[in-house]
């Protein structure tokens, strides 16, 4: 019975996480990137229902995701987190620059979505977690590769590093100078993962 109901829940999950990403390439944040400016993002966001979680002070963004090459001067990114069911919480970074309000660069983050019933995230069930991160990762990779084309670097390090935390990761560039940095980090130790997406153009 437990066996069965694990398999409904990554079933759920596969079919929740895929049309989500679907989504993401066929947004309006998406497809007219460039164009978009901060207060499409808030009314975007808002009929989506999605939980306004943007802090009160400065952040900023790595130059190894983002790397600025025309040296905006980004503001304080507006954020957004919405439940990715049955397991991810996604949150969403858009940042933007201060002087036209121009979203430069788009950050998605998927974390596990905590649940009050810990069965399905007990140590001896890490491998149906990782495997549903996983399924994530390869989904993803497969959008962004039917949108970009092949990465243009690749660099897998799950299977390789022991008792450390690893990062695979995949680079993606277009012809009309849109990126996309697709990373996930992950201990099978302690049952760590996560998955970033960077979305950008030069």
């Amino acid at each position: 019975m437990k066996y069965t109901k694990y398999i409904v829940i990554l079933t759920l999950f596969v079919l929740s996480s895929c049309v989500t990403n679907r989504l993401i390439f066929e947004s309006k944040e998406f497809n007219e990137f460039g164009k978009l400016d901060i207060k499409t993002v808030i009314q975007l966001e808002r009929q989506k229902h999605s939980k306004d979680i943007t802090p009160d002070h400065l952040i900023g963004i790595e130059e190894g995701i983002y790397p600025n090459k025309n040296k905006y001067i980004l503001a304080t990114p507006k954020i957004y987190g919405i439940k990715e069911r049955p397991n991810f919480k996604l949150e969403t970074e858009y940042f933007y620059a201060v002087n036209d309000s121009l979203v430069r660069v788009i950050l998605y983050q998927w974390d596990d979505l905590q649940k009050k019933n810990a069965d399905f995230f007990k140590e001896e069930n890490y491998t149906k977690k990782f495997k549903a991160f996983q399924d994530n990762f390869d989904n993803l990779s497969s959008k962004l590769t039917k949108e970009f084309g092949e990465p243009i670097s690749k660099n897998i390090e799950q299977g390789k590093i022991k008792e450390e935390t690893f990062r695979d990761d995949l680079k993606f560039k277009r012809a009309d100078g849109m990126n996309a940095y697709l990373f996930m980090f992950g201990n099978d130790n302690n049952g760590y993962r996560q998955i970033r997406l960077a979305i950008y153009k030069d």
